[in-house]
């Protein structure tokens, strides 16, 4: 140990002795022995620890402080947030909007297959869309491929199995919505959506095609499901499997 390192330790040792017994404080008493510097370090640090101790004995508070300084810390509390006046009117005045927006706000709207494509569209031509390529699976694979298939026709199988076989969950208009990707004399990109979800009120079963950009799109609907399907080989490709 040095003479810095004991200086540290020392600078915590109390007036009374009472800390001469811990090892630390052993070799650093043991340390201020061997140098007279910090010996005499140590004295007048000592002195002047008694003189502040004698002095802060000698002083008496007054009668009764404890009690009034209790009393006064009670005055003073504050309130708990929860129970402050101005928060209670707050969240009552919350809760009272939030029935007033179930009664009369309308119920969520039901979309068009046209909400739907013009969705796809701009998901298809997002940086997000590139990153993955979900294949088709299982009966779905089977189906997309056939050259004998056309999609106009319907596909048998309910949104659970597309979401079995192999495709990407996506929300479109804050609706689930479930791609897929096969190939067919070139890459295509069906895209599957409940009915209810963006069937619309009218009759949707007549297919609307549309181009943007470098895609060609085709969109329409069955009893359960709308569809939309997106190429970049153009409106021609799209009619020879649709």
């Amino acid at each position: 140990m040095n003479t810095t390192e004991a200086k540290l330790i020392l600078h915590a040792r109390r007036p009374n002795g009472s800390d001469d017994g811990d090892v630390r404080f052993v070799e650093a008493l043991a340390q201020a022995r061997q140098d007279p510097a910090l010996a005499d370090w140590l004295a007048k640090e000592q002195a002047f620890d008694s003189t502040i101790a004698s002095k802060l004995r000698s002083i008496q508070p007054p009668t009764g402080l404890r009690e009034s300084i209790l009393l006064g810390e009670r005055a003073s509390r504050p309130l708990p947030f929860w129970r402050r006046p101005a928060v209670l009117g707050l969240a009552a005045s919350v809760a009272i909007l939030f029935v007033l927006m179930s009664v009369l706000s309308p119920s969520q709207p039901t979309l068009g297959s046209e909400q739907l494509a013009l969705g796809v569209m701009a998901e298809v031509d997002s940086a997000v869309h590139h990153e993955t390529m979900p294949m088709a699976r299982g009966a779905l694979r089977t189906a997309l491929t056939d050259p004998a298939m056309r999609l106009a026709r319907g596909l048998d199988l309910d949104f659970e199995d597309f979401k079995r076989d192999g495709c990407r969950s996506l929300r479109i208009a804050n609706r689930d919505v479930l791609e897929v990707c096969f190939e067919r004399g070139g890459w295509f990109h069906l895209y599957v959506a409940r009915r209810e979800d963006f069937g619309g009120t009218g009759d949707n079963s007549q297919p609307i095609f549309r181009e943007q950009g470098t895609s060609a799109s085709v969109a329409w609907s069955d009893a359960r499901h709308s569809y939309v399907l997106v190429t970049s080989e153009g409106a021609a490709a799209l009619r020879n499997i649709f």
